[in-house]
């Protein structure tokens, strides 16, 4: 009787050993699945970060571009308009000093 208790006592112990054991490993696979969790999330973080400000500096170039299109485009109507302006204002000369020596003819 007493060699069945020892037995029994001896196979408690090793369940609990292995217990133990099961335990500690899925403690270290834990450990571990959150480390690379906590590393994926990390890259994946750095990446759109990364992506983000290449976004930015692509839209900055993009509107730079731009403006500088628009302000070449402005210089470029105002040159023209003022050359208009003053063709117009030689011409409006000439017409004005005809009359003026026409009325005094």
């Amino acid at each position: 009787m007493r060699e069945i208790v020892d037995r029994i006592l001896q196979e408690e112990q090793s369940a609990r050993s292995r217990l133990e054991c099961a335990q500690n490993q899925s403690q270290e696979i834990i450990l571990k699945a959150k480390e690379e969790a906590a590393s994926l999330i990390q890259d994946a973080i750095d990446k759109a970060r990364d992506l983000a400000k290449n976004n930015r500096e692509e839209s900055e170039k993009g509107f730079l571009l731009e403006k500088e299109r628009i302000l070449v485009e402005a210089k470029e109507n105002a040159a023209l308009s003022r050359s208009r302006k003053e063709k117009d204002i030689v011409q409006t000369a000439k017409d004005i000093f005809l009359k003026i020596i026409t009325i005094k003819g």
